[in-house]
């Protein structure tokens, strides 16, 4: 797999006032780049949506519920808020199934263009992850959705 991301077009760098990797030519100005102002308060749903689903690990069997991509792209977007990059370890550990598991869906996430990967400045031997633009708009739009639904019990009639 690393070969795979040597090949991209995608390098990073790291902020020296502020220690954050940036993946090269990545829109850091909150603008029509890929991160908007509204960003926080979605990477705050996200990690509620994260922690209620390790919640079913606690009365269900959690393999039920597995659902690794969404894991990981969640975790990118509430992590990688201002072009951040994250290890693709955390991202492993945040996926909660075994790292072989965790590897492919990470593979898959980037044939599909959602997730970006490159080699860490100081370290070639660390592969860092990111969301494209693509993912990230995507992510938002269904964290925009979720925001909006209204809490309430469902109507019977609805059954």
């Amino acid at each position: 797999m690393d070969a795979i991301l040597r090949e991209q077009d995608v390098s990073a760098s790291v902020d020296r006032e502020t220690g954050v990797s940036r993946f090269a030519g990545s829109p850091m100005p909150i603008d029509a780049t890929g991160f908007q102002a509204g960003d926080d308060a979605l990477a705050t749903l996200a990690c509620s949506i994260t922690g209620a689903r390790r919640k079913l690990a606690d009365h269900l069997e959690a393999s039920l519920f597995a659902n690794p991509g969404l894991d990981i792209m969640l975790f990118l977007f509430a992590e990688g808020l201002n072009g951040a990059t994250v290890t693709t370890n955390a991202c492993c550990a945040a996926a909660g199934v075994p790292r072989t598991t965790a590897l492919r869906w990470i593979k898959l996430l980037q044939d599909r263009g959602l997730v970006l990967g490159s080699d860490d400045v100081s370290d070639r031997r660390v592969t860092m992850l990111a969301l494209s633009q693509t993912g990230r708009s995507t992510i938002r739009a269904w964290l925009t959705e979720i925001a909006a639904i209204p809490l309430q019990r469902a109507d019977p009639q609805d059954r």
